[in-house]
């Protein structure tokens, strides 16, 4: 079970170091296996705006952008990406930047033209499809394509704004245990641990459109071939 230290706080607030977390709810009974830090790998990458684009002199396939990364001024970044456009918010990793598995990226030039950086697709910031499916596989991750990411803004550190600023802790869950195969569980335990108060969330149910079921829903069946099908709506209810 691996649990988010980000989520949990939204349950109960713990100021623990990932190693006191883990040795606390280890002698508490929740044995904790590791604990890792999402962004360790990744430095100096901020979300940038391209504000232009020309063909590069020397070569026939990559271009020459200028890109806002919320310093005073554009800087210049050299890519051979054939997905990006003008307006794009991308990830930009800057001189002296550091990517996961060792990666580091500085200033230099391509055939001739400086670049100041790297735009980086998704899979260079450690993640995969699972993590963001809408996201093009292929070519520079567009972060303001990307319907799951919500407000971003320039400059603004590449980890929190895709979510890379957690800490994650895995758990070895006994069969005894099921009720702690979910945050809440574990957010009751460490509660407990810590004898900190727990906040638990009022349920809400979001409809997907607005009127009366019987006036959203048309059902058309033939009665001698199949029974009838009723729909039924639940609400939310709290104690």
């Amino acid at each position: 079970m691996n649990l988010s230290r980000k989520w949990l706080n939204e349950f109960v607030q713990i100021d623990a170091s990932d190693r006191e977390f883990a040795e606390a709810l280890t002698l508490s009974g929740s044995k904790v296996e590791v604990t890792y830090d999402l962004s360790a790998e990744i430095s100096n990458v901020v979300v940038a705006k391209v504000v232009s684009m020309k063909k590069h002199e020397n070569s026939d396939h990559m271009w020459v952008c200028m890109v806002d990364v919320g310093q005073s001024e554009p800087i210049q970044i050299v890519t051979g990406a054939q997905n990006v456009k003008v307006g794009d918010l991308v990830p930009a990793a800057l001189h002296k930047s550091t990517l996961p598995g060792g990666v580091k990226i500085e200033k230099g030039k391509l055939r001739g033209e400086v670049s100041n950086g790297m735009l980086c697709s998704f899979k260079e910031l450690g993640l995969d499809n699972r993590d963001f499916p809408a996201a093009f596989e292929d070519g520079i991750w567009i972060l303001s394509d990307d319907p799951e990411l919500g407000e971003l803004t320039v400059g603004q550190d590449i980890c929190s704004a895709v979510g890379l600023d957690d800490h994650v802790v895995e758990f070895e869950i006994t069969p005894n245990r099921p009720d702690c195969l979910s945050v809440i569980g574990l957010a009751r335990e460490a509660a407990a641990t810590y004898d900190k108060p727990l906040k638990l969330h009022d349920p809400v149910i979001k409809g997907g459109a607005e009127g009366k079921l019987c006036e959203l829903c048309r059902w058309r069946h033939p009665t001698a071939i199949c029974a009838p099908v009723i729909p039924r709506v639940w609400y939310a209810t709290s104690k």
